[in-house]
């Protein structure tokens, strides 16, 4: 089996749990003799670097191959530059057997949107996601703002990518339970299957210095830092005198404090550091690490929420004693005072009692609790056990492999009673294109549909009473020289002209294109292509190109509330819709006198139950004019059309209130949104602007690697951040 993983992390750059799983997930795979790629991007290079290490191939990438640096944020574009360069690799080697990702930062976003809008080498594969730590998750229990952007959109990623999976797998129970709370779960089939850990030689004693209490982990909330500190005061308060050794990182940043977790912990627990009872190591090499471990009487886990730790795993493994909080999947892997031992935070005192009762054990029952730790991991966890379970997992999905016949968002509505949303029989594609004293740009337009790979069309100007004398004959020469429809009305507005031709088409296929804009010649085949596959999509948008007076781009996204509320998503001047769907419920409102009523339109669509996605490719070209509606838009004006979009769509936003307030809390005034994968421009600017977005992120990533540039990237952050607070 050729099986390929992407990953985030991987060693020696990278020693947390992700890296370890995926070096541990790639050798077992390897050792059974399969084809091993591990793909992760390295910013830090000038070219990409192929490697054979112990069978696998590693293959370390720059992100900088697609053109979306310039329009998506960084987790957003290195996703796409993960797609890319699994399409390369399609292109070359050919499809793999599996592909696996984990859910984290949504990397595996854009492959899984390939294959579902059936693009060629994507459309064969199977990728099986294994749940880790999403955002959606951790922000949230490390007291991070979640609806802020970019950090919101990173979930929505996510969560798409669980949604997504062909196969789902997650290492415990207790991350479903978690994470069911948190999105929508119906019909998600997850598999459990634990992470594997390879086994020490057995031992007959295993040794320990009395009274070493080690707690490995960063310093976080999440990790359960401010509770643990909080006994230790208590117990020491109390007359208790054993050290408490803390390894692992301590720069993590706190946001409600604004300072790193070390500069908090330094703070409140000064007087203990100085007595030597909280003893911070920071971050080891794995080996020094291991040395802790080895020495510990008891180590540690306090996390309030856990996947599946390889803290646990590993100490264990090693026939350590191991105190962990019952929040999180160790409670899966521990017997309470069989093979380690188990404290709820939620119970006054439980943690303080449990650490004493273990201090106070004989060696002979430290050994044996010891005996039957390393017996469970090796009878639970061993890489040969783990492989059969995945492997039979794999195994029966390559049995069924059923194409899916609902697309899988991320906010589902339930099905409509006529499914396929049309009763043609034809399979024309009916292009609708309103005119207005646009004689300058028409041909161009009318070009660019001519060369669609998609022949079966028809091609409906709708001129709403053009007064260009030069325009009126330009129509007239167009109308002579190509294989159009044209209609005559009076004027009346953008809104009816569209709905005039939505009406006289003759399509089981209806798409609008504005006589100044073009589209790409692949565009309305791939949309009709995705439109006949999926039972629940009735129309396809693409990515914007900017023309004429400006240039750049507009990435747009599948269209689902909350954020579909507070902004358009898709530019439905390019929309491909099933005509009966759009007749039904996506007619554009001539009450949006100034504009916004393509907006207005989408929201109608889809709270009526008829589904949009987004093909992420520039396939329109939209001409930017300084005479176009969109530059006449005034706060005023803005205000005034989403008053009346919230009013038409009341029940839908009384649906989403709370996550409509707290995204408006979290990023300003959505009259400026544009791109959730940056920051807010609503924000406004500041002295952290040279921070913010996709360098902010692309910083963060460098300085995640070395310590010593970590600790001057947070000192940099407090200071700019305390200057625009005022403090």
């Amino acid at each position: 089996m050729r099986y390929w993983i992407i990953t985030t992390e991987y060693p020696p750059q990278f020693g947390g749990g992700i890296a370890t799983y995926v070096s541990q997930t790639a050798q077992m795979l390897q050792n059974q003799g399969h084809a091993v790629s591990v793909f992760i991007s390295d910013l830090s290079l000038s070219q990409d670097k192929v490697a054979i290490i112990n069978g696998i191939r590693l293959i370390r990438f720059v992100p900088k191959k697609t053109y979306t640096n310039a329009f998506l944020g960084f987790n957003a574009y290195i996703s796409y530059e993960f797609a890319n360069i699994i399409g390369e690799y399609i292109k070359a080697d050919g499809v793999p057997d599996i592909l696996e990702s984990q859910e984290y930062h949504g990397i595996a976003y854009y492959i899984q949107q390939f294959k579902l809008l059936r693009y060629e080498g994507f459309k064969e594969e199977y990728i099986l996601i294994t749940c880790s730590a999403p955002s959606f998750l951790c922000l949230e229990y490390n007291q991070t703002p979640l609806y802020k952007f970019p950090d919101y959109w990173t979930g929505v990623m996510e969560k798409s990518v669980i949604k997504s999976a062909d196969i789902l797998i997650s290492p415990s129970e207790y991350f479903i339970e978690e994470a069911k709370k948190r999105m929508h779960w119906d019909e998600i089939n997850c598999n459990i299957i634990p992470n594997p850990i390879p086994v020490v030689e057995n031992k007959t004693d295993y040794n320990y210095k009395k009274n070493e209490i080690v707690c490995f982990g960063k310093l976080s909330p999440l990790k359960g830092t401010f509770e643990l500190l909080q006994y230790f005061k208590e117990l020491w308060d109390g007359g208790f005198s054993h050290p408490l050794y803390i390894v692992g990182g301590t720069d993590q940043f706190f946001h409600p404090a604004n300072r790193t977790m070390h500069e908090l912990v330094i703070s409140k627990y000064k007087n203990y550091i100085k007595s030597g009872l909280l003893v911070l190591k920071g971050e080891l090499s794995p080996e020094l690490a291991k040395e802790y471990i080895k020495d510990a009487h008891v180590i540690i886990v306090p996390s309030i929420f856990d996947n599946f730790p390889y803290t646990v795993l590993e100490a264990m493994s090693m026939g350590k004693i191991v105190l962990a909080s019952i929040q999180g999947g160790q409670r899966e892997i521990i017997t309470d005072n069989h093979n380690g031992f188990l404290f709820d935070h939620s119970l006054p005192g439980d943690f303080n009692r449990k650490l004493k009762y273990i201090l106070s054990l004989p060696e002979v029952t430290i050994n044996q609790i010891a005996e039957k730790a390393v017996a469970c991991i090796r009878s639970r966890y061993s890489p040969d056990i783990i492989y059969e379970k995945k492997i039979s997992i794999i195994e029966a999905y390559y049995k069924e492999k059923k194409s899916p016949s609902l697309f899988p968002f991320v906010t589902p509505t339930a099905l409509l009673k006529n499914e396929f949303g049309s009763s043609e029989e034809n399979e024309i594609l009916s292009i609708v294109v309103p005119y207005f004293n646009m004689g300058e740009f028409i041909e161009e337009c009318i070009q660019s549909i001519t060369k669609s790979l998609y022949h079966s069309q028809e091609i409906i100007i709708v001129d709403d009473g053009s007064t260009d004398n030069s325009s009126i004959q330009k129509l007239i020469e167009i109308e002579e020289k190509y294989a159009v429809k044209v209609y005559r009305k009076v004027n009346e507005g953008l809104s009816k002209t569209r709905n005039y031709g939505a009406n006289i088409a003759t399509g089981k296929y209806l798409a609008f294109l504005d006589a100044d804009d073009t589209v790409e010649p692949s565009y309305y085949l791939k949309a009709i292509q995705v439109l006949n596959t999926y039972r629940n999509i009735y129309f396809i948008g693409c990515w914007t190109k900017y023309t004429g007076s400006s240039d750049g781009a507009w990435p747009t996204f599948n269209p689902e509330p909350p954020y579909l509320l507070l902004h358009n998503m898709v530019n439905s001047s390019a929309l491909v819709y099933k005509r009966e769907a759009f007749l039904a419920a996506g007619l554009n409102n001539p009450e949006m006198i100034y504009g916004m009523e393509d907006w207005d339109s989408v929201i109608s669509i889809v709270k009526h139950g008829y589904r949009g996605v987004v093909l992420p490719e520039l396939l329109f070209n939209y001409r930017v004019r300084k005479d176009s509606m969109a530059r006449s838009f005034t706060r005023n004006k803005l205000l005034h059309l989403q008053r009346l979009i919230s009013k038409n769509h009341i029940n839908l936003y009384n649906q989403y209130g709370s996550e409509i307030f707290q995204l408006l809390n979290a990023n300003g005034s959505s009259l400026y949104f544009d791109n959730p994968t940056f920051e807010s421009p609503s924000l406004g600017k500041s002295l952290l602007s040279p921070l913010n977005s996709r360098f902010k992120e692309k910083l963060k990533q460098k300085v995640k690697q070395n310590k010593y540039i970590r600790k001057i990237a947070y000192k940099i952050y407090r200071k700019l951040n305390n200057i625009q607070n005022g403090s």
